[in-house]
């Protein structure tokens, strides 16, 4: 936090930042340092029946409000955005009950195509995921336009301290792998409370304001957030997702779990660092556009402060990420940490690029951020299905590294030619 305070000073941005970060940290280093008992309770298949869970529940998850909850950060007038609130609440309840149609119609056969039958009786929770990562995105957003960074780290901290205590409670009295998969329930429906309540207790009034007309003429302004940004995080889920169906459908599950810990584990730098960037970045370079300001200059001080905390962090997993798992987890877990070494180049990008990426938003340039995302879904799936098809993972992973390395490297180099753009 101090290389960002040299580069923008004593500030709001940086005041921001640091309340969100030392959220994270507690929010991330919870469940962190419990990886090692967890690691311990329940093997790599248990991870690969939570990550195939979540595969699926992220389908619906991605687009639960209809990505209309982005919006709320957007209008100056507080009636507007309480309307986009509303229909963000809304539309959660129809995707919940969607999903909850499919799942009964084709929960057999999702799990054959996944050939993964025990997860089979856990999609019966998927609905109460969607809607509680729904309403947890949309009032997150509403904390965040109103400043009160601190109920977005309280929540985070509860969200947080429910996984990990869950879990572990959950494990040692016997119920593997049922409780990752109610753990990650419980902490996503129980963590959006503090956000609610400060809704609540200071917006109460705005409820109020919303009516069906002015949620139908917000909905139709802000179009684009379920017509192309939608289809746009759903193309991004659908990539993650696709990752997991495609390791499940080539490779044995374990193979799938000690995939599923070494992304884990490993962007959760991103989540401590970057995301407490991104959202404050977020809500500064909206106002910075609205205004005229320079947000060029911001995004290149944000990109490149983000690359000075990361270069001696990747470098460290780059040289010594078996050792590193295989202490941290037990030897089991060496492979994960293996993993992790071929993917640094990728994951280090990645890490830079992620509090920047919504300037297309901001800048009204969602269709080419669409089609910048396609293809690199598409190089991402590419390499793991070349490495099934030589039935060696690791090589997909090398070649899912080089390839991820160019793209982010032209994606960030866009992404500083549209934030000069003016309003």
């Amino acid at each position: 936090m101090g290389r960002l305070s040299k580069r923008f000073g004593s500030s709001d941005f940086v005041k921001n930042v640091f309340t969100i970060f030392t959220g994270n940290v507690i929010a991330q280093a919870i469940p962190f340092l419990m990886e090692p008992i967890l690691a311990r309770i329940y093997s790599p298949d248990d991870f690969a029946i939570l990550a195939v869970y979540l595969a699926v529940a992220n389908l619906f998850s991605i687009i639960a409000t209809g990505r209309y909850e982005l919006a709320v950060m957007l209008p100056k007038e507080d009636r507007k955005s309480a309307n986009i609130l509303g229909i963000s609440i809304l539309i959660s309840f129809a995707i919940s009950l969607l999903s909850l149609i499919i799942i009964l119609l084709f929960n057999r056969y999702i799990c054959t195509i996944l050939q993964c039958p025990e997860v089979s009786k856990y999609l019966y929770l998927v609905p109460l995921s969607v809607l509680s990562v729904g309403w947890y995105q949309t009032f997150n957003y509403w904390n965040s336009r109103k400043k009160r960074f601190r109920n977005v780290t309280y929540a985070k901290t509860s969200q947080s301290v429910l996984y990990a205590g869950s879990a572990t409670g959950l494990g040692y009295a016997g119920m593997v792998p049922s409780g990752l998969v109610f753990s990650q329930i419980i902490g996503q429906f129980f963590g959006l409370f503090p956000m609610l309540f400060s809704f609540l207790k200071h917006d109460r009034q705005l409820v109020k304001e919303i009516n069906r007309q002015e949620m139908k003429s917000a909905a139709v302004e802000y179009q684009d957030f379920p017509k192309i940004n939608s289809l746009h995080a759903f193309c991004d889920i659908l990539k993650q997702s696709g990752e997991v169906f495609l390791l499940s459908y080539f490779y044995v599950k374990e193979k799938v779990g000690l995939h599923s810990r070494t992304l884990r584990l490993l962007f959760a730098p991103s989540s401590i660092i970057g995301s407490a960037i991104g959202q404050v970045f977020y809500q500064k370079a909206s106002v910075c556009y609205q205004e005229g300001e320079d947000l060029q200059k911001l995004v290149k001080k944000v990109i490149g402060a983000l690359a000075l905390i990361a270069i001696p962090a990747f470098a460290v997993i780059a040289l010594w990420g078996d050792d590193l798992f295989a202490w941290f987890l037990g030897e089991p877990w060496r492979q994960a940490g293996e993993y992790g070494q071929l993917l640094t180049p990728w994951l280090f990008l990645n890490f830079i690029t992620s509090p920047v990426s919504q300037i297309p938003l901001i800048v009204h340039r969602q269709g080419t951020a669409f089609t910048f995302s396609l293809a690199g879904h598409s190089l991402y799936l590419i390499a793991i299905v070349i490495g099934g098809l030589y039935q060696n993972i690791q090589l997909g992973f090398i070649v899912l590294s080089c390839l991820q390395t160019i793209y982010y490297t032209i994606l960030i180099l866009w992404l500083i030619k549209i934030s000069g753009i003016k309003k």
